[in-house]
């Protein structure tokens, strides 16, 4: 922590990148060099945050496509008093057709299990690592101070489908609940990471685990990679998204 501050829980983001997404189905922003100014355009908006927060996250990127990663590290170098990792393998190679989602929850999995930051954190809030949160800070405060919370995340469509751009939890729902789910997913037959998460959600919750939904709608900065279209911030539009989300929470919460 900076500046003195000392919160009451340990928070990581994690940024899961895929430079090179080679031929995986249902992603049109493919370009390799495209992406990596999008990974590096997001890590300067996260590093500078990161740089004027009380509570200060640590940051972990992890990337699966085994890109040159000279220009992240370079940029990591530069901020020098943030506590950062950097973790790369080769877990690309799996069939195309499962989909990015399967290829999203192995560098999760693969991050919690080498990453010395995680190791030691009480949170981790993942987000897919081309995007920047503009409003992070409302989740970062429910977390630093609150110790019972097990996952955080969206639910949508009935139930049957979480957002898995941007969601929290602790370490080990991803090991008891959401790896159960690895082998079922599948993009080209409509199972995707967002059915999987919304299940191993409901599944943490019936066994007892506490949930919470975001605390406000995020404001998304940066290309979606499955229609290669900049996500639109109006503040218009996101005051009509913000009273749906929280009446949406509302009822979720006292049904």
């Amino acid at each position: 922590m900076t500046n003195g501050y000392t919160s009451m829980n340990r928070i990581t983001i994690l940024l899961t990148a895929t430079i090179d997404p080679k031929d995986t189905i249902f992603v049109q922003r493919n370009d390799p060099k495209i992406r990596e100014n999008d990974y590096i355009n997001a890590l300067k908006m996260w590093l500078n945050l990161i740089k004027s927060n009380i509570p200060s996250p640590s940051l972990v990127f992890c990337e699966n496509s085994g890109y040159n990663l000279d220009r992240i590290r370079y940029l990591l170098d530069e901020y020098k008093n943030i506590k950062t990792e950097v973790i790369q393998f080769e877990g690309n190679n799996f069939p195309s057709e499962l989909g990015k989602g399967y290829g999203e929850l192995l560098i999760i999995r693969y991050a919690l299990q080498n990453s010395n930051i995680i190791d030691s954190s009480n949170y981790v809030i993942k987000v897919t690592g081309r995007y920047f949160i503009k409003n992070i800070n409302k989740m970062i405060d429910v977390l630093s101070m609150n110790n019972d919370l097990y996952v955080m995340s969206d639910l949508k469509k009935n139930l049957t489908f979480a957002d898995s751009g941007i969601f929290a939890f602790k370490p080990h729902f991803i090991l008891n609940y959401l790896s159960f789910f690895q082998n079922y997913i599948n993009d080209s037959k409509g199972f995707y990471l967002e059915h999987a998460l919304s299940k191993a959600v409901l599944r943490s919750i019936s066994d007892g685990h506490k949930w919470l939904p975001l605390p406000s709608k995020p404001i998304i900065i940066g290309y979606s990679g499955t229609s290669n279209i900049l996500y639109k911030n109006s503040k218009i539009r996101w005051l009509v998204g913000e009273a749906i989300h929280c009446i949406k929470n509302y009822l979720m919460e006292n049904r």
